[in-house]
């Protein structure tokens, strides 16, 4: 597909607005902007940096509470409906790539690593309402800002590279 076909079907919403992703001429598979996915990280890991910043600056601010359930929300929206328009980093992201040639990636494996974000922030907010030492945390946070980063920066996501060892998808395949 040429770069001005792959331009035209890059869009805000998707169609229907829930869909999980787009249809592309040639694919049998929905597919999603590599680009969003990757500007989404890099809002996820400024988040994760702040958190941990606070937590070690300011504990008592205590900021996992509000952004445990956060992180939450926005991985399983996004996991269950794509970047838009239910996953605020999501639409942000994607709003801030719009005029980006698009990078059209198979969905399964961003699903799949969207998954294991969302039990991440599950693991962080259940670390502190079960009073858990801060290193544990620490910790947990530390490997969050890690693999956003990964993707963000260098574009490797460990969870499609996972998903792809567990499940040996061939669509899993950079085209």
């Amino acid at each position: 597909m040429r770069a001005d076909e792959q331009k035209q079907y890059h869009t805000f919403l998707t169609k229907p607005v829930l869909a999980m992703g787009q249809s592309l001429p040639g694919k049998s598979d929905l597919r999603i902007d590599e680009t969003a996915t990757r500007a989404r990280a890099g809002l996820l890991n400024i988040l994760s940096a702040v958190t941990l910043f606070i937590l070690v600056v300011r504990p008592e601010w205590d900021p996992v509470i509000y952004i445990g359930p956060y992180v939450i929300f926005d991985m399983a929206m996004a996991a269950m409906f794509g970047l838009t328009p239910l996953s605020p980093s999501g639409v942000l992201g994607t709003a801030m790539t719009m005029k980006l040639k698009p990078v059209w990636r198979p969905i399964k494996p961003k699903r799949f690593a969207w998954i294991l974000g969302a039990t991440m922030g599950v693991t962080c907010l259940a670390f502190r309402l079960l009073d858990f030492s801060d290193v544990w945390l620490l910790s947990v946070l530390g490997i969050c800002f890690m693999l956003t980063w990964l993707e963000a920066v260098l574009g490797f996501c460990v969870g499609c590279w996972m998903h792809s060892k567990l499940f040996g998808c061939e669509v899993c395949q950079l085209d």
